[in-house]
């Protein structure tokens, strides 16, 4: 394996919301990066001194003149919407685009705001519709990752039936590798659930959480005081370099890209030197 290609990226809604994207990647030093896509195809976290709002192709443009690399787009579907066909031109546009502009892969939503249904209409929905997304992009080449977050897709069951269900290669994961610990799941339980998913993995969101140790190992509520106890990377419960080490085993040879929620706790003037200790603290576990 070619290590030199695999990279720190970093979400573009973690950033300080009161630099620019570009200058923020600089002081960090990290030259890859996570873009969200809204419905109007536009990136509402891409911050530059144009315009308050980027085209994708414009940001790549913008990207590949710095130095920097789109590692992955991401969109909030939710095919269980009342106009869930607009999700699914959504995702198709989007999907097209990455493989445009050779970006790998896509993360996808199993989310829906219709917090009534049970779990298995969502599921049967998201199968349904992710299905006609990967037919209508099958030329493309570019994978589609589920994230495992809220409270279905962490859940072991629902991830096997709609993989079962879609078996289709590019369907993948965008594995948070702090989620399943964030639903409830005891320390030990989430090496082992990340060793049966990075063969899945097309894509990486890495967070940390610091539950005290009497927690650690125990089964939790969902989403149990996460706000007061997620962390930067180095400061949690999580081996950085054991998470890197089952993803490489398992094959996955793209970007380990930062999520750290915890950077919305800080005042602004602390944000860029935590996610500069993120930065350190991921390279350190990628050696």
């Amino acid at each position: 394996m070619d290590e030199l290609k695999q990279q720190v990226s970093i979400r573009d809604q973690v950033l300080p919301k009161d630099r620019l994207t570009s200058d923020v990647l600089r002081a960090i030093d990290v030259r890859s990066i996570e873009v969200a896509v809204d419905m109007n195809d536009a990136l509402p976290f891409v911050r530059v001194p144009e315009a308050p709002r980027m085209s994708l192709t414009e940001a790549k443009q913008r990207f590949d003149r710095e130095g920097v690399r789109i590692s992955a787009l991401l969109i909030a579907t939710d095919f269980s919407a009342d106009d869930a066909d607009r999700h699914v031109n959504w995702a198709v546009r989007t999907v097209r685009a990455a493989s445009d502009l050779s970006i790998p892969v896509v993360r996808i939503d199993t989310l829906t705001a219709k917090k009534s249904l049970p779990s298995h209409e969502v599921r049967d929905n998201f199968i349904r519709r992710v299905s006609e997304v990967l037919e209508r992009t099958a030329q493309t080449g570019v994978d589609l990752g589920i994230e495992n977050h809220g409270p279905l897709s962490n859940d072991p069951a629902f991830l096997d039936a709609v993989f079962s269900a879609v078996p289709d290669p590019r369907l993948g994961m965008t594995l948070d590798t702090g989620n399943f610990y964030w639903w409830g799941h005891p320390l030990s339980e989430l090496y082992r659930l990340l060793e049966k998913y990075a063969p899945r993995a097309k894509h990486t969101h890495i967070k940390n959480i610091n539950y005290p140790k009497e927690l650690a190992d125990r089964r939790r509520e969902i989403g149990f005081e996460y706000g007061k106890y997620c962390c930067p990377l180095p400061d949690g419960n999580i081996d950085l370099h054991r998470v890197v080490t089952i993803l490489r085993r398992a094959g996955y040879r793209r970007d380990f890209c930062i999520e750290d929620e915890s950077i919305g706790k800080l005042p602004g003037d602390k944000q860029i030197e935590v996610l500069k200790r993120d930065v350190r603290a991921l390279r350190e576990a990628m050696t």
